[in-house]
């Protein structure tokens, strides 16, 4: 079962809510609509605000523990976090899998209820598909680490919210730190929207692989559909092939 988070008539509430977020938290935003305004105006005019936001760094682990922190320091962090109400609703956080010496980082959006009865990112369906398409470009899924972005699954028709994802994207940040991939693969809208802090759909951002421009944490980005969605919308497979074909292009010239 592939869970579906807010993508409805409320998709654009929920893209408002989790626009300015990357480590940022927007303080009490919740615009209402003016008479006249449209809700693409609103979601403009939030993103200008968290480019203008000071930076919160959330008080988990601190960048001078970091270097000090081993896996096991972290993951205990992860799985007994309850800074935010989806501690309350989910039955385990999960850190992610694979190579802790990757020099590829997949990031997801959040763990689906499957993951989280299981206890690991991108398992049954998602993980064959994942598995075959990697396969496809000669690359092991045991070679890769794969995470995401919030750490416990979210509930259907949640809306997350600013303070969550400042919450979990402190963990990304430190295993970014501990991993130190030379590369980041965001996989799915939601996730890229939210990493990337722009308000464009994900064939805007499939358009900017070729330019190489796209960067988290001062490492390139790669950006693509993720396994859910292409499970759930299989006619995108033939798009998310093109861009499995450029990135090994991209992968071979370096």
């Amino acid at each position: 079962m592939i869970d579906e988070f807010v993508i409805d008539e409320s998709s654009r509430r929920y893209y408002l809510d989790v626009m300015g977020i990357q480590c940022w938290q927007l303080r009490d935003v919740t615009p209402e609509l003016a008479p006249g305004q449209t809700q693409e105006a609103v979601i403009q005019t939030a993103i200008q605000a968290a480019n203008n936001t000071d930076v919160i760094v959330a008080d988990t682990i601190s960048d001078d523990n970091c270097s000090q922190a081993d896996w096991s320091q972290l993951e205990t962090a992860i799985q007994q976090c309850q800074l935010c109400q989806l501690g309350a609703t989910r039955k385990q956080a999960i850190a992610g899998r694979g190579n802790l010496s990757a020099e590829l980082m997949f990031v997801l959006l959040s763990p689906v209820s499957d993951d989280d009865e299981v206890g690991v990112i991108c398992s049954g369906e998602a993980d064959d598909l994942l598995t075959k398409m990697l396969a496809a470009i000669n690359i092991t899924i045991d070679d890769v680490y794969i995470t995401s972005l919030l750490k416990c699954k979210v509930p259907a028709n949640h809306t997350v919210s600013p303070a969550e994802i400042k919450h979990c994207h402190a963990y990304l940040q430190q295993q970014i730190q501990l991993i130190q991939p030379k590369r980041l693969i965001v996989l799915g809208e939601t996730a890229i929207r939210c990493l990337l802090q722009k308000n464009l759909t994900i064939d805007d951002f499939r358009a900017m692989n070729a330019e190489a421009k796209l960067e988290i944490e001062s490492l390139p980005v790669f950006v693509s559909y993720s396994p859910q969605e292409l499970l759930q919308k299989p006619e995108y497979k033939r798009k998310a092939w093109a861009d499995l074909q450029q990135l090994q292009k991209m992968l071979a010239s370096e």
